[in-house]
């Protein structure tokens, strides 16, 4: 039985734009650097490395730009996927996004939050986990309250987080250009791959963005708007601020370090510029945070509202005077709760990313399905292009994912069997309540 509230479409363009740039602007472009560095050896192909991987994602939006002015709809990738292969494989991504790729997310940002922070104060392991805990919460409650409240809240913290790149682009690049800081690291290997991988979790999050398209106005214009210029605008964006990283203490130092954006600062700036630097990185954190939240609660509560989960009856259920899929939000919520107490980011994170890659690359293929059995968008956004684009895309997710299963194959291998379980949930409590 679907609710018979409706979700408001309180979301405008600019509010849509900065989940873009806010949900993909996060932890990546601070912490991903030095692996991208490590890996890459040389100016040249840390450069190629954040292009390619911004091209790649780029091709992606593209193709999600497609598909999101075909289907407007709250669900997003989801509701693609039903699209194309029908009720079992959107079935399994549903699923792999609420058990894995949403909590798993929404857990190392919160955990990484809460490490920012306890690096400033010196806090204790007690201390941390409840800060981690803390941020979770509140930002589940924000978006509990009302979409507004989310949206608005995501275009603060878009502007904010901004701040501080702006000023690492605009002092690093002013500075004489120091030709040793230039010098290659060390030699390019197999391990380009690894470089490319760090840059995808850097670019990750536009795909999410589609899940809230039922409460955005005019969807099937605006979606379209904001994913382009909004990775366009974040290509930009790395690519300059790794050059500054670069001008500013070196590839061998950017590639060693534990801690580069520490380093950075505090040469640019002093250490109260250190300090300013961090709190900017940590509201970079909450905003990325809080535009998960708002997009990945929308998954089980799209397949809910379809007859498509378990107890559809209660995740299908929004909030009486919010508007919002309460019940969703609060499952999502104890998993990523439960996830927080791994206290690893980084493993978290490569989890989440491989598990999603799997159905990117299925997305990705769907296009020319779709068009097959349609032809052309009539009404509206056409892949640009085409068919080059979703051809970039598609070898670019099976490189990620064969590089990947080499790299880490214990993950791997537990990413693939979790997404799986899906099936014998799937024949045994949906399959019976789809309507023929």
């Amino acid at each position: 039985m679907e609710s018979n509230i409706l979700l408001k479409k309180n979301l405008n363009i600019w509010m849509a734009l900065s989940l873009v740039v806010g949900m993909v602007i996060g932890s990546g472009v601070f912490f991903k650097a030095t692996p991208v560095a490590k890996y890459s050896g040389s100016f040249a192909f840390i450069f190629f490395a954040w292009l390619l991987g911004g091209v790649m994602s780029l091709c992606g939006a593209l193709v999600a730009a497609e598909f999101s002015a075909r289907y407007p709809h709250t669900g997003g990738l989801y509701v693609y996927l039903e699209k194309i292969y029908g009720n079992k494989i959107s079935f399994l991504f549903g699923w792999m996004n609420t058990l894995i790729y949403t909590p798993a997310i929404l857990s190392a940002l919160s955990v990484l939050f809460a490490d920012q922070v306890s690096s400033m104060l010196n806090v204790n392991q007690l201390v941390h986990d409840i800060l981690a805990i803390s941020i979770l919460t509140t930002i589940v409650i924000i978006n509990v309250i009302g979409n507004k409240y989310g949206g608005a809240f995501q275009l603060l913290a878009t502007v904010l987080k901004l701040i501080p790149l702006f000023l690492i682009i605009f002092f690093g690049l002013i500075r004489p250009i120091e030709a040793e800081n230039f010098i290659s690291y060390g030699h390019f290997t197999e391990n380009f791959g690894l470089a490319v991988l760090s840059t995808l979790w850097a670019y990750d999050g536009w795909l999410s963005v589609p899940n809230v398209a039922g409460e955005m106005k005019n969807a099937k214009k605006n979606l379209v708007l904001v994913l382009i210029f909004g990775m366009l605008f974040v290509m930009v964006v790395y690519l300059l601020v790794n050059i500054a990283y670069i001008n500013v203490i070196g590839i061998g130092k950017l590639a060693a370090a534990e801690n580069a954006i520490n380093i950075i600062s505090e040469k640019l700036f002093g250490r109260t510029g250190k300090v300013l630097i961090s709190l900017g990185i940590i509201i970079s954190i909450v905003g990325t945070l809080n535009g998960f939240a708002l997009t990945g609660i929308r998954i089980p509560y799209a397949m809910a509202t379809n007859q498509r989960f378990i107890a559809n009856n209660v995740f299908s259920k929004l909030h009486p005077r919010f508007a919002t899929p309460v019940n969703s939000s609060i499952l999502v919520f104890i998993l990523s709760l439960l996830y927080i107490f791994t206290r690893s980011f980084n493993r978290l994170t490569d989890l989440a990313m491989f598990s999603t890659w799997i159905f990117y690359v299925l997305f990705f293929i769907g296009i020319f399905i779709k068009r097959k059995r349609e032809g052309k968008n009539k009404e509206g956004y056409n892949t640009f292009l085409y068919p080059i684009t979703p051809l970039v895309a598609i070898f670019s997710g099976l490189y990620i994912l064969v590089n990947n299963i080499f790299s880490n194959p214990t993950d791997s291998i537990f990413s693939v069997l979790i997404t799986l379980l899906g099936l014998p949930v799937y024949f045994l409590f949906v399959k019976k309540k789809i309507k023929k």
